[in-house]
């Protein structure tokens, strides 16, 4: 009788070993990746997706086995309402677990966003838009967000001028507001007090050292002549000369593709330096930090005029009779080619 019961008893605990020998094979199948391949699946989780519907997508995108275990491993690690929204690059190779970490921690997919040098605030907000990440309109208001305008201590209604240019990395959906804030944040940080020491050895504040830039960034166009060109800058400002600056009165146009005419040089505006003297009332664009460090740091010269010669480059005179000289030339030049 005993051995008998003692039969049942192995019997009863081998087959319960072997119960859980298959399910524990069965769980480490389920948790595996369907394929070993590192292919990259571009993956998203919309925002407010529940762990259902991320199951279901997961499982057609062959990225996981089962929607049972990953229903069944998101309640165990207690992480339901965890699952980050965002766009995620997924390798086929990844486990459900390693999967449910990027959900977790929201380790989403970063897009670059390259902004040049010199554009304006309308101009960025219309790359944001060119972009695909939002509307210009939504940009154009996060530039005017007086919260920003007080936190960053800056002049004015927008932000012009203090929108660093650089590449910017960010997840889908990041707001304009985000993006506005993460761009000051860059110019502070590269404005540091060592430039703010400068600014003030100058005798000029922060704003007029932008504003200064902003000017230098839309004339110049070789990295070599920003320092000439702020030389000569700096000379009519010593002088309380007008800095006759074409971008400042093609700004205050709302920046038309044309050429300048007479009686755009007549616009009242306060931009227009070639009615007003010294510098315009702030930025006239968004400069970078070649021409920040021109501004601060101009070249030292007797200079007082430059004009355009074509290939980027200026020439610049001491004296007005040279200027008119030169200007006389090129146009006599340009009448030659043009058969005028």
């Amino acid at each position: 009788m005993r051995t008998k019961w003692h039969k049942i008893g192995i019997l009863t605990f081998s087959g319960l070993g072997i119960l859980c020998f298959i399910t524990l094979l069965m769980g480490v199948f389920y948790l595996s990746p369907p394929t070993s391949s590192e292919e990259v699946v571009n993956f998203s989780v919309p925002t407010g997706s529940n762990s259902r519907a991320i199951a279901k997508q997961l499982v057609a995108e062959k990225l996981i086995r089962s929607e049972f275990a990953f229903h069944l491993i998101v309640r165990y690690r207690g992480i339901d309402k965890h699952l980050q929204a965002g766009n995620y690059q997924l390798r086929r190779g990844m486990s459900l677990n390693q999967i449910l970490d990027e959900f977790q921690r929201g380790h989403v997919a970063l897009e670059s966003w390259t902004v040049p040098e010199g554009l304006t605030v309308s101009a960025i907000a219309a790359l944001w838009e060119t972009a695909g990440f939002g509307t210009a309109e939504a940009f154009q208001k996060a530039a005017e967000l007086p919260r920003l305008l007080q936190k960053y201590n800056l002049e004015g209604k927008r932000v012009e001028g203090y929108l660093f240019p650089n590449t910017y990395r960010f997840a889908k959906g990041t707001t304009a507001e985000t993006a506005v804030e993460m761009m000051l944040y860059e110019f502070n940080r590269r404005w540091n007090e060592t430039l703010a020491e400068e600014a003030r050895s100058l005798g000029r504040t922060r704003h007029e050292v932008v504003t200064l830039a902003s000017v230098i960034e839309m004339e110049a166009q070789s990295e070599s002549e920003r320092p000439l060109i702020a030389g000569v800058f700096h000379n009519r400002l010593a002088r309380n000369w007008r800095l006759q600056a074409d971008p400042t009165v093609l700004y205050a146009l709302g920046n038309p593709e044309r050429l300048l005419t007479r009686a755009d040089l007549k616009v009242d505006s306060p931009y227009n330096t070639y009615l007003h003297k010294g510098l315009p009332p702030g930025p006239i664009g968004n400069p970078g930090m070649a021409s920040l460090m021109a501004a601060l740091r101009p070249e030292k010269t007797d200079y007082l005029y430059f004009v355009a010669i074509g290939d980027g480059k200026h020439h610049f005179s001491k004296t007005l009779a040279e200027h008119n000289r030169m200007v006389w030339k090129i146009k006599r030049d340009k009448a030659k080619k043009t058969g005028m």
